[in-house]
């Protein structure tokens, strides 16, 4: 029996890659509650303050399918430990920075070290476990995963507020050290010994017969739709409820926790479900709940603008991110063991590049209403159903 075949799952081998993949979400949340004073201090406004973030999800993007190609050829381990050790140099380079295009630098680095932590964790699942376990382990890493933007916008509001918003990249810089400390100890190759290494110019191919693939894509591409959805409110949050409700960073940051308790629910309900139902069943729940979500957020945005309505909303839609994600991830890396890495790093990467686009099409449109916020959640809800439509258009053999 190899790896893949396993279907048990070591809740210590989930706790540590839940806490793996959260880096990279750590480093995004704890920055938000401290947008609003950080663009005061660099005397940056809105539409270039929006970089902070773009930047680094532009260095997800970028970085996640290199990082699965490298594990595919050189190790999990040794590509993880080091991306890490990146992640927090860059983050006391961040630390000194007194510019706003030497911060935009300093997080595209941050990025490029946190790039392998979604990507070689789901790597290290897709060698463990055959599609269905792998599916649900995913589901529950999340969940574990998801303790980051619960922790991280309180963290880094209580950074800001105590020490400035200088003090967020020390908290990231530690966090990150700590990692790696754990990671060196405990985390051994998974990485199938019977699979020979594959040259750079079949890697490469790897992408192309991926792209090629409606069910890769429309999965890789819904992911992107709900992630895209999420950031409209990443990078638009801080802003909108300074200034409608009067919300310092910490007050936000404690909302925004609370509010990533229901991602949490959402993979926990994942897993669940997915055992029970199967994953074509629970991503219909997903989107039916997306679509909730989307039309309670234009509600509030048009008819009833209040703290408790925007919020009941919000957490809906941050439970079907939570709720979908896994499975759309799964999906997207279930069909080539042998390209599990450059598949996780290319799903990713698209997820990238949907949550870059929308922080940047945020920065622009965005004035300030709930109304420009609610609208970009409806077009990226949109997108994420005629994404999935695609992915199920597949041949009946790709279906699960």
């Amino acid at each position: 029996m190899t790896n893949a075949a396993q279907s048990r799952l070591p809740l210590g081998l989930i706790a540590l890659l839940g806490a793996a993949s959260g880096l990279s979400s750590f480093g995004m949340a704890s920055v938000v509650p401290a947008l609003p004073s950080l663009g005061r201090a660099l005397d940056a406004d809105y539409a270039n303050l929006q970089f902070v973030v773009s930047a680094y999800l532009g260095g997800l993007a970028l970085f996640q399918p290199l990082q699965g190609l490298l594990s595919d050829r050189y190790g999990r381990r040794p590509v993880l430990l080091g991306g890490f050790t990146l992640f927090a140099l860059a983050s006391l380079l961040a630390s000194i920075e007194t510019s706003l295009p030497g911060l935009v630098l300093a997080r595209f680095l941050q990025a490029m070290g946190a790039s392998v932590a979604t990507v070689i964790s789901r790597a290290i699942v897709r060698d463990s476990f055959a599609p269905e376990p792998a599916a649900i382990a995913l589901s529950f890493i999340s969940a574990v995963m998801g303790v980051a933007p619960i922790i991280a916008p309180s963290a880094g509001g209580i950074a800001a507020d105590l020490f400035g918003w200088r003090g967020i990249f020390w908290v990231n810089a530690l966090i990150a050290s700590l990692l790696v400390a754990l990671l060196a100890i405990t985390l051994r190759e998974t990485r199938p010994h019977n699979l020979r290494p594959m040259s750079f110019k079949e890697l490469f191919g790897g992408f192309r017969i991926l792209a090629r693939e409606r069910r890769f894509m429309g999965y890789a591409l819904t992911y992107a739709a709900i992630s895209a959805a999420g950031i409209v409110f990443v990078t638009s949050g801080a802003a909108l409820f300074e200034r409608l409700f009067a919300f310092p960073p910490s007050r936000f940051g404690a909302l925004w926790s609370s509010l990533a308790l229901s991602f949490v629910l959402g993979a926990t309900v994942a897993g669940q479900s997915t055992r029970r139902f199967g994953s074509h069943r629970t991503l219909d729940l997903g989107i039916a709940m997306l679509i909730i979500a989307t039309l309670g957020l234009l509600f509030a945005a048009y008819l009833h603008t209040t703290v408790p309505t925007v919020a009941v909303f919000l957490g809906l839609l941050m439970a079907c991110m939570g709720l979908m994600s896994p499975l759309l991830l799964s999906g997207a890396a279930g069909d080539h063991p042998e390209l599990a890495g450059v598949a996780a790093g290319f799903s990713s990467s698209i997820g990238m590049v949907g949550s870059m686009t929308s922080a940047i099409v945020t920065g622009l449109v965005f004035d300030g209403t709930a109304h420009s916020a609610a609208l970009l959640v409806a077009g990226c809800t949109i997108a994420a159903i005629l994404s999935l439509r695609l992915a199920r258009s597949a041949p009946p053999e790709h279906v699960t």
